[in-house]
This record gives structure tokens, sequence and C-alpha cells, in this order.
């Protein structure tokens, strides 16, 4: 069953809305663009959505119902994924500077394919997420409920990777231009890496310090 033409055009604008605003995947794709050229963020944004499919089809099947429900095993792969994206910034970091010319660039797409899908699926926000926003739009009196669930989170896959796709040649395009300093390569990918780092980082930091303020 396809949802009346108001809905997903009202679907498509709130998922546009939350795909740009500033957040912890846009800053993740814009840094793989900066340390590793525009294939790279491009790929990047190419396994987030990935990922997000996993999300969804757990959304669609309840499953993330039961994750909501188990703070330990919500704070066990929240944890893991923290530790996970710390690990990718630090190869992110020591990969060196990217080499645009000739037959020289080439990154290891596959293994950020596969560490960007995991590290998505790693994030069980994402999956509270899709439980808490598809069902806004989902018409439970039509029927095919799960089929509905599926319609919804292709149509935010593709403006994820529209919205993610962007900005990842974007910011790889500006590697491209400042690929002929070998110095600004290496402090380029050193920062984006340390960014990457950051934001594994911030997750047990805020936990830790909101334990403080409790116990204060």
């Amino acid at each position: 069953m396809i949802p009346d033409f108001s809905t997903i055009l009202l679907f498509l604008s709130a998922a546009f809305l939350l795909t740009v605003a500033p957040g912890p995947d846009i800053v993740y794709v814009a840094m793989r663009g900066l340390a590793q050229g525009p294939r790279a963020g491009l790929v990047a944004a190419l396994g987030l959505v990935s990922g997000i499919f996993v999300h969804i089809t757990l959304a669609a099947l309840g499953l993330s119902a039961i994750l909501a429900s188990s703070p330990l095993l919500f704070g066990i792969i929240k944890y893991a994924g923290a530790a996970y994206i710390i690990y990718i910034g630090w190869q992110i970091a020591k990969s060196g500077p990217v080499q645009m010319s000739g037959d020289t660039a080439q990154p290891p797409l596959g293994r950020i394919y596969r560490q960007t899908i995991l590290m998505n699926i790693l994030n069980p926000k994402v999956a509270l997420f899709f439980l808490a926003f598809l069902p806004q739009f989902v018409d439970t009196d039509a029927g095919h409920t799960t089929s509905q669930f599926v319609f919804f989170g292709v149509l935010f896959q593709l403006t994820a990777l529209f919205v993610m796709g962007s900005v990842g040649l974007f910011a790889g395009f500006i590697t491209t231009f400042l690929s002929h300093s070998k110095s600004g390569g290496a402090w380029m990918t050193r920062a984006a890496g340390s960014t990457v780092m950051l934001l594994g980082a911030i997750i047990p930091a805020k936990d830790l310090w909101d334990l403080l303020r409790e116990g204060a």
C-alpha cells in the first residue's frame, strides 16, 4: 500500500530537515571526505544509509522496543559503538594524507563501507529514533503496517543518501583542491580523525558528567 501524496510530501520534508541538521552522522561523513577524498565521503554516506536499513527492519519487526526496554543491552551496544567510533577516528588520523593524483588515490573503500555500516548498527539511538519517527506516518487502519514501515524507511534512506552523499563529496573536493600541499593534507587528515575520535568520546564523557551531577 502506498500512502497518499500529502503524507509522503510531509514525510520527505521532515526527513530532509532531520538529515541536514548538524549531528554526528553528517560530521562523520564530512570528516571522511576531508581526510580521504570525495570517493571515501560518498562511500561513508552509502555505509550510513545501508546501516539505516538494519534499524528500519528492527523497527518494523518491533525489536527496537525490546532494546528500549533493556537498559543493560542498550548500554552495552552504546559503549561498544562509542569505542568503535574512536577506533575508526584513530585509523583515519594515522592513515596519512590522501594522494589525489594519478592512480595513487586508492582509499580502502570496502573497509570504509564496512566500518560505517557497523558503526551505524552499533548506535542504539538510531534504532530508537526510527521506532519513534516512522510510526508518526504509518496508518495502522490501512493495514500492511510492515510494508508502510519499509516504504517510509526507503524514502528516508534516499533522502539521507542525497544529503550525506552531497556533504561527503563536497568535503572530499575540498581535500582535492588542497592535495597539492602535503603538509596541509597531513594536517587535514589528523584533524578529521581527531574529530571522529571526539565524537566517540563525547558519548561516555556525557554519561560520566551526568553521573557526577546526580551524585553532587
